[in-house]
Formats: structure tokens, sequence, C-alpha cells
């Protein structure tokens, strides 16, 4: 049946964000596992062509949005000043990638809820965090002229990826507005920061 001819049941979403949020709330409601491209359409009120012209597959909805910000930051990372401290660039760049993610209506937070408590997802998520790890450790490896799986690069990686998913854990119950939880991701960060710069900085 076409899109048009659905009668006068909820009437159709009409963007990708908008099929994105009836999913991610569905996850929510229901689990992940448990709800299927079918009840996603229905609900959205498009047809299953629709959704696969938005999303590559049901766990699209969540990675897509990743691999986005992931993307973010590496261009952030890559126009940053090569005259500012090294991890002064990848803490501005992590808050700044992280503050074109967020949105009004907490999609965001909602995601990363999913994300991190669905085993259906947890082998592809440690993937992602692998890459976004790496966009950290390339930046920092280029600046110093070592190699992205060397010792320092892949530390300070590994290091800075922590601690944001630890931040990003900690905000799963937060009700605080999207702006005040990025001041506070970028003053938590600092501590860190400081002392791998301090690393950097030895001979």
């Amino acid at each position: 049946m076409s899109e048009a001819g659905r009668g006068r049941g909820r009437p159709p979403v009409s963007s990708r964000e908008e099929v994105e949020a009836v999913a991610v709330d569905l996850f929510l409601a229901h689990g992940y596992a448990a709800t299927g491209i079918s009840a996603i359409t229905a609900a959205a009120g498009v047809s299953r062509s629709t959704f696969f012209r938005y999303f590559p597959s049901k766990s699209g909805v969540i990675w897509s949005a990743f691999d986005d910000h992931t993307a973010r930051l590496r261009g952030l990372l890559a126009r940053a000043e090569a005259d500012r401290p090294v991890m002064t660039v990848v803490r501005t760049c992590v808050v700044e990638a992280l503050r074109a993610s967020v949105d009004d209506r907490r999609i965001w937070m909602k995601r990363f809820v999913i994300l991190d408590e669905s085993p259906e997802l947890r082998a592809e998520e440690s993937a992602q965090w692998i890459s976004w790890a790496e966009a950290v450790a390339e930046y920092v490896a280029d600046r110093l002229g070592e190699d992205s799986a060397g010792l320092r690069p892949a530390s300070i990686g590994g290091a800075v990826q922590a601690a944001f998913l630890a931040a990003l854990r900690s905000w799963k119950t937060a009700t605080a507005p999207a702006p005040e939880l990025l001041r506070e991701l970028d003053r938590d960060l600092v501590p860190l920061c400081d002392v791998l710069q301090g690393w950097i900085d030895q001979e």
C-alpha cells in the first residue's frame, strides 16, 4: 500500500529525524531486540521502502548518528589551529562535536541509553568506540609525529574515550539542560587533559 493510501490513521512522519525519533521511543519502550522494522514503520506511518531510504538497517537508526558524530570529531580535529596545545584542541573538539549532536528532545541521550543497555548492539558498540578513540589517537599522532598505534597516541585516545563514555553514562538520568551538561563535560576533561599534556610535553 502506498503511503498516500494509508487512510485516516496516524499521519505519516515526514523526515529521517522524525522516523528516528519514533524508532528510538519504541526501542526504549519495548526493547531494541523486541522492536522490528514493521513496528517502526507502522508507528511512523511510513513504508518499508521509506525506512530503508533513511537507514540501511534497524541498527542504522542508532549507528548512523554515531558515525556522523565521529566524522564530525575528525573534521573538527583536522581543522584545529596547530599552535594550540594538543590536549586543549582534543578537549575543545570533543565538547564541540557533542554539542552538534544534542537536541532539545534528547534523542541523542535516548540513543545512547539504547546502545549502552542493549546486548544485541554490544559487539558493534565496541567497534564504534574504537573508531572514536582512533580519531583522537590519529590527531595526537599527527601533532607528535608518531604512529597512531604508538604508546602515547593510542593511550591518549583510549583515555579520552573512556572519560567521555563515563561522562555520558553519568548523564543517563540527568535532567540538566544540554548546555549545562556540555560545560560539565568540559570541566571534567580538564584534569585528564592537563595530565596527558604533561606527558606530551616531556622530552
